[in-house]
């Protein structure tokens, strides 16, 4: 009699997890555990419903790895109502804050233009000087349009001189006017004269 191969027991099948819903989701974004809020900020990517709750969130977001999370999963949705929501920030009075907001609002080069003009005449200098921060990181055909007229038009040497760290990595020899005119504007002011001195032998070829 022939022996009888005895089959081999079925494996279970592995059971994925269901992915939550997105109401679940935006409901997370306020639980008490940040790993949780930093989950749902992430897995919210692409509902477009969520936007609202996530940009309440960058507001009371104490948090900085899930306020990273929030703004990477908003400023991929590069609309003139988002960049305009995260743009007040600019004025915040958390540091930490503001530096994510720039660098999330430079990864927004579609609806960032439509704010340039009155983020450029802010009359606060700090967000002028943030701005100039956004336009250094800016992937835009004008952003050294933008940067000269900074350069060329701002009252403020901190100012000036930010638009001018952010223009010289694209910098040429025609700027070199531009920048040796920002000297004479503001010639009380040593960083800017030296900002402005270490940059001028690389733009004339002589460095």
């Amino acid at each position: 009699m022939g022996l009888v191969r005895k089959k081999a027991s079925e494996q279970p099948e592995e059971m994925t997890p269901e992915r939550p819903s997105a109401d679940a989701l935006r409901a997370q974004l306020d639980d008490p555990d940040p790993d949780c809020r930093r989950e749902a900020a992430l897995a919210l990517d692409g509902v477009e419903e969520a936007i609202p709750d996530l940009l309440a969130r960058v507001t009371v977001e104490t948090d900085a790895n899930v306020r990273d999370a929030v703004l990477t999963t908003v400023s991929a949705y590069d609309t003139d109502t988002v960049a305009g929501a995260l743009a007040v920030h600019l004025a915040s009075d958390d540091a930490a804050l503001r530096t994510a907001v720039v660098e999330a609002l430079a990864r927004m080069p579609q609806s960032m233009p439509a704010l340039l003009p009155d983020l450029i005449a802010a009359p606060d200098h700090d967000v002028r000087v943030l701005t100039a921060m956004v336009l250094a990181d800016l992937t835009h055909p004008d952003t050294a349009v933008w940067l000269t007229e900074m350069i060329r038009d701002d009252p403020h040497p901190n100012v000036v001189t930010a638009a001018i760290d952010a223009l010289l990595p694209v910098a040429t020899a025609d700027h070199a006017e531009l920048l040796e005119e920002a000297v004479h504007r503001f010639p009380d002011d040593p960083f800017l004269r030296f900002t402005v001195q270490a940059a001028l032998p690389r733009l004339s070829g002589t460095a």
